[in-house]
């Protein structure tokens, strides 16, 4: 380990250091685990990961693909023999809609880069390829018998997009044009869908050749489905999706089974619940009941807790075993910056289906406990201050991985086991980072409680790295995105580069956030600014009068997403801060109703269905656009081009309206970029994002 006063400070470019766990997934048999590990690379300035395999008893690591590619999603067949997983294939028949002239991209733009499936024998050798689909692969699932591989893709739902060998000039020079009649026809996290929707398929799998058959699509026509789940007998798939007339409007999803036997199947309707988030489907062992995570009140929206749903497969009756625990389940975790993939974090059923494992949210902390279906009590299965990811366990739940992050380490594999009856040990299995984090200083992060009217307020302090007796530093307080999520106790690289240069950041969960009840996720529904900005303030105002190395006269604000929309929110309501950067914000919300990827279903739970046109009012009072007059602050804009969860519009209104106003501003605009820049952008830009970021601050506070 390296001495103190050997270690140098952590960078924006220190990004390229740093390696990536994800997706762990335990053998059948219980003796491995397979998982993802991803690098940067700095001279193609993008991620490469290939899938690893460990022996659980000694603990020896062999790399099962290779490769300058992204190989993720890792699942073994029953029998342990082979692993599909997925990969993106260079030249193949999905990308001859495009690249036809130099200058021309296909309007539905994930055309030709979605994953295809692979096989590779578990044992190590050679994959191959088994679909090549254009509407890639995503969610695939073995069948019980090991047969077949269940998965979605995304299908034209009219005519396919105009195809040329480069003579048809029609076609050649109108391939780009976007034509449709869908409402969800943009997406952040894939592009311009178009009138694609997803659907199931299914394809046969011959393990001893790595071989398989076409695959049949289960599903057609103007709907999307998910997450397909088999019975436990393997004669059916229980998927997610909305038949209903005017479904892409909704939030509501339906539960469905298909006979996987049929080529065409007709989806028998079990049962809707009113929120969904994960759609993570897991049926119980005897296949008389599937477990879900969700609510069914239509007015809460994201802001509901996700509870523990048992569903009846022969009658769709539906019951919340988890109604008296004021939490939801699933990882929540929000500010990490260092995680690609993450993994399974849906419920998981014992073998004897008496209890299920699930991720518990509480506090700033993601843990793993089980939750017994007889007293309908949870047993912890880890504690701590950290955020599990993902857990994996095998056939009979005797080996149980999870991936486990906390405030000064990004991700690492930690195996649980049982240390009495009442009590369970974890041992960390891999140390990915650790050598690297050895050599560089980092923050260690404080755990804080503040008063907002009398409402406690929980948060962390980054104090500087290296903070001298007598002296004061500048601080960020960093707002969150969400609502519905959860600061926590994960790695941040971002805010480590802030502290490392000599800023104190600080965070909270005010409400809006998950971890501490309902009441405190559903309070800011419909008045953003309001508590959620009180206690924003209130959160500083304790930090600074409880921490004299903060200096109160050189405060900055800065947030992304919502936390944009916050940070242009304070500094239009307060004077206190000497610099802001609102990154990806929601700027206008009459502008962002109806442009973003999901905001007209976010207006339906803010403003109770009312629309623009009918009260426009409302969402101007919402909107700091609408406030803009008050904003005093040296500003920086930050957004890219192709988020579709926030329009760059947004951020473009901003930097004008403060530019007219002759406040001192800079906009920073990223070309080919989403919503998840910060994140999972690419790797120049998130480390050129840094840079404007730390600029601006030097500059002004």
């Amino acid at each position: 380990m390296t001495a103190p006063s050997e270690k140098r400070p952590l960078t924006a470019e220190d990004l390229f250091k740093f390696q990536m766990i994800d997706d762990p997934q335990v053998s059948p048999d219980g003796t491995q685990v397979a998982f993802v590990k991803t690098w940067l690379n700095e001279a193609q300035n993008n991620y490469r990961a290939n899938i690893f395999v460990m022996d659980l008893a000694n603990k020896e690591t062999r790399q099962l693909t290779h490769g300058e590619r992204q190989d993720t999603r890792p699942r073994w067949s029953p029998d342990g023999q082979v692993i599909v997983y997925l990969a993106s294939v260079e030249g193949s028949s999905q990308s001859s809609a495009q690249d036809v002239a130099s200058n021309v991209a296909p309007a539905s733009d994930f055309l030709g880069k979605l994953p295809q499936l692979h096989v590779i024998s578990s044992s190590g050798g050679t994959a191959k390829v088994i679909t090549d689909l254009a509407g890639g692969v995503q969610g695939h699932t073995w069948s019980p018998d090991g047969q077949k591989v269940a998965f979605t893709t995304l299908v034209s739902a009219e005519d396919e997009p105009l195809n040329s060998d480069g003579q048809d000039l029609f076609a050649t020079y109108n391939q780009d044009v976007l034509v449709t009649t869908r409402v969800r026809w943009k997406s952040d996290a894939i592009g311009l869908v178009g009138d694609y929707f997803r659907h199931i398929a299914v394809v046969d799998i011959d393990t001893g050749a790595l071989t398989a058959s076409p695959p049949r699509l289960l599903t057609q026509g103007e709907t999307d489905f998910g997450s397909p789940k088999w019975s436990p007998n393997g004669s059916q798939l229980a998927v997610v999706g909305n038949l209903e007339t005017g479904a892409e409007w909704q939030r509501k999803a339906f539960i469905y089974l298909l006979d996987a036997n049929s080529d065409t199947p007709e989806p028998k309707e079990l049962v809707g619940l009113e929120e969904m988030r994960s759609n993570d489907l897991a049926f119980s062992p005897d296949g008389t009941q599937l477990a879900v995570c969700g609510h069914d009140d239509p007015i809460k929206g994201h802001y509901g807790l996700q509870k523990l749903w048992l569903i009846g497969t022969a009658d769709g009756s539906k019951t919340c075993v988890s109604e008296h625990i004021d939490m939801s389940f699933g990882d929540f975790s929000r500010n990490q910056d260092m995680r690609r993939y993450g993994g399974d974090d849906g419920p998981h059923w014992a073998a004897d289906g008496r209890s299920l494992l699930l991720l518990t949210n509480v506090a700033g902390s993601v843990n793993l406990a089980a939750f017994s279906l007889g007293d309908k009590t949870l047993k912890p299965l880890t504690e701590g201050n950290h955020a599990v990811f993902a857990f994996s366990a095998d056939a009979n739940q005797k080996t149980l991985v999870t991936l486990i992050t906390d405030n000064v380490n990004p991700c690492d594999l930690f195996q649980v086991t049982a240390a009495d009856a009442n009590g369970y040990n974890l041992t960390q299995l891999t140390s990915v980072n650790q050598d690297f984090l050895d050599a560089v200083t980092l923050s260690i992060p404080e755990k804080f409680e503040a008063s907002s009217s009398g409402v406690p307020v929980d948060g962390w302090i980054y104090p500087p790295v290296n903070v001298q007796a007598g002296q004061t530093y500048p601080v960020i307080l960093y707002t969150g995105g969400g609502p519905g999520g959860m600061r926590a106790n994960v790695f941040c690289h971002e805010w480590q580069v802030y502290a490392n240069q000599g800023y104190a950041v600080i965070n909270c969960n005010a409400r809006g956030n998950y971890g501490y009840g309902e009441a405190h996720s559903l309070a800011t529904r419909g008045e953003w600014g309001d508590l959620d900005g009180e206690d924003n303030m209130a959160f500083l105002k304790d930090a600074l009068a409880h921490y004299p190395y903060m200096d109160k006269t050189r405060i900055a604000v800065a947030g992304g997403s919502y936390g944009g929309y916050m940070a242009a929110w304070l500094t239009s309501h307060h004077d206190v801060f000497k610099a802001s950067v609102v990154d990806r914000s929601l700027y206008n919300r009459l502008a962002f109703h109806n442009t973003g990827d999901i905001g007209f279903l976010l207006d339906k739970i803010e403003f109770e269905s009312r629309q623009p046109w009918d009260d426009p009012q409302v969402y101007l009072e919402r909107s700091p656009a609408h406030y803009v007059k008050g904003i005093k602050t040296p500003t920086l804009v930050v957004h890219s081009e192709k988020d579709y969860r926030c329009p760059i519009g947004n951020g473009e209104q901003l930097y004008m309206a403060l530019r007219r106003l002759d406040i001192p501003t800079k906009l920073v605009r990223f070309p080919n970029e989403t919503h998840e820049l910060s994140r999972g952008g690419r790797p120049w830009h998130r480390v050129f994002r840094l840079h404007q970021y730390a600029a601006w601050f030097k500059q002004w506070v």
